[in-house]
C-alpha cells in the first residue's frame, strides 16, 4: 500500500477490532490523518527496512543481511506492549529498533529519500542515469543538506543521530558513498527501482515534506529545482 492510498483503507481499520495497528512505510506527516478515523491509543508508527517493486506478479525485493523494523509509540515511550511487539518480531528473525521519537525519525528520512527518488527521476526525464549525472547527484546531496537545516531550524532532532555529521562532512566524501549505494545491486532494486514503480506516492510525500517546511528560512533552492525537474 503507498502513502496516497491510506485514507482509502482508514474506515476499514477503524472498524476492526485489533487494539494495535502499526503503520509502516515513508511519511512525514506523522499520525494527524490516522487519529481523524482511530484512536490514538491503537496506533503505532514505524518503518520496515527492506525495499524493491513489483513485477508482474512477483516481488523484487532487496534485504540487508539484518533486517530491521522501526517502531515507536506516538508519546514515545517504551511501553510494555511495544517490549511484547519487539519480542515477536525478535523471535520471528527480524530486529527491532524501538524508537523514542519515531515521528522525528520518519521525518528524517524522507530528507534523504526525497531528493534522491526525485534525482533519479530527473534523470530518467533526461534519458540519464542518475548515478552518472554529476549535476543531478550534486542537487540531490544538496537537496539533503538542506532539508537536514530545514528540520533544525523546525527544532525537529535528525534521528539517528549520526545523521547530523551529513551536514558538515565534505561532500566529496559523501558523494563517493552514495554511487556507491546508488550503482549498487541493492541500489538498484531498493532505491531506484523501489521509487520508480511508487511516483505518485514519491510526489505525495514530497508534497508532505514540503509542506512541513514551507515556512522556514532556510534555503530550499536544491529541493526546488529537483521538484520542478522531476514533477512539472
Amino acid at each position: 500500500m503507498q502513502r496516497q492510498q491510506v485514507s482509502e483503507i482508514l474506515p476499514i481499520l477503524k472498524d476492526n477490532v485489533s487494539p494495535i495497528i502499526i503503520f509502516t512505510g515513508n511519511n512525514p506527516s506523522g499520525a494527524a490523518e490516522y487519529l481523524n478515523s482511530i484512536k490514538r491509543s491503537r496506533i503505532l508508527l514505524g518503518f520496515g527496512g527492506p525495499g524493491g517493486y513489483r513485477e508482474e506478479y512477483k516481488i523484487i525485493a532487496a534485504y540487508v543481511e539484518d533486517a530491521i523494523l522501526y517502531v515507536g509509540e506516538l508519546d514515545g515511550k517504551i511501553s510494555d506492549r511495544i517490549k511484547k511487539i519487539e519480542q515477536v518480531f525478535t523471535n520471528s528473525g527480524i530486529k527491532v529498533d524501538i524508537s523514542e521519537n519515531i515521528d522525528a525519525w520518519l521525518k528524517t528520512h524522507m530528507t534523504f529519500i526525497s531528493p534522491l527518488a526525485m534525482g533519479g527521476y530527473a534523470a530518467k526525464k533526461q534519458n540519464k542515469t542518475f548515478g552518472t549525472s554529476e549535476e543531478l547527484v550534486n542537487l540531490a546531496l544538496q537537496g539533503i543538506r538542506e532539508n537536514l537545516k530545514a528540520l533544525k531550524e523546525l527544532n525537529i532532532p535528525v534521528l539517528p543521530k549520526k545523521l547530523r555529521l551529513l551536514t558538515w562532512i565534505p561532500l566529496s566524501i559523501i558523494r563517493r558513498k552514495l554511487l556507491k549505494l546508488i550503482n549498487s545491486e541493492f541500489g538498484r532494486i531498493a532505491l531506484s527501482g523501489h521509487a520508480n514503480a511508487a511516483k505518485n506516492e514519491m510526489k505525495k510525500l514530497t508534497d508532505d515534506l514540503f509542506t512541513i517546511v514551507k515556512d522556514v528560512k532556510t534555503d530550499l533552492t536544491a529541493n526546488k529545482k529537483l521538484y520542478e525537474l522531476s514533477f512539472a
